[in-house]
């Protein structure tokens, strides 16, 4: 059974990912960073509330926020905040979803709206990485800062098809768990296509 997430743990946790939050602000200076790819290193690693507490630390900033769960297989962040996941991310792919504000969630926390990943295992059509980048420039539209949360590189092609055109990607490694050959594999994957690696969060899980 999968570990709860959930808002709840906040007051736990919010300093550490204000900290994170106020380097990822500094960065800014050198690089554009409004759409950042967050991504465990580890394969079948579920890490999705890192996502969420530093969507939350954005939000509380005053920074119009929006998280996006792109863990099609394994879908979590709908959980922090009761909603269904039976639309979002996948349905904008296949193009069958409408209006993209049709599948933005109110999450109940000023400042930061989900776009939940929809429903789980979808077939999606190709050009996938075309489809990403469209979405993505539409959401550029919508939010300040947008958070995109995906499985590792090693679980799915899928991840490096977001990283291509996000502005920046974050790993996570877990403490005592991650293995080094893991990190480096997945860093070498995203330097391969080029993509911004921004550095390392270290995670306790």
């Amino acid at each position: 059974m999968r570990a709860q997430i959930g808002p709840q743990r906040w007051p736990t946790v919010a300093e550490a990912y204000r900290i994170l939050r106020t380097n990822l602000e500094a960065l800014r200076l050198e690089h554009p960073l409004q759409v950042s790819l967050i991504t465990p290193a580890t394969p079948g690693e579920d890490a999705a509330e890192v996502a969420l507490y530093l969507g939350i630390a954005f939000a509380e900033a005053g920074r119009q926020t929006l998280l996006v769960d792109a863990d099609l297989a394994r879908p979590r962040l709908h959980e922090a905040f009761g909603v269904s996941p039976s639309t979002g991310l996948s349905t904008l792919l296949t193009g069958a979803g409408g209006s993209i504000d049709a599948h933005l969630v109110e999450t109940g926390i000023p400042g930061l709206c989900l776009l939940p990943a929809g429903a789980p295992d979808v077939n999606l059509p190709p050009p996938v990485p075309r489809r990403f980048g469209e979405l993505l420039q539409a959401l550029r539209r919508r939010a300040e800062r947008i958070l995109i949360y995906a499985p590792s590189v090693h679980t799915t092609s899928r991840t490096l098809d977001l990283a291509e055109h996000s502005d920046g990607v974050l790993l996570i490694a877990r403490v005592r768990y991650t293995h080094r050959a893991h990190l480096l594999q997945a860093r070498e994957a995203l330097e391969r296509i080029h993509a911004t690696v921004l550095g390392v969060i270290l995670w306790r899980g």
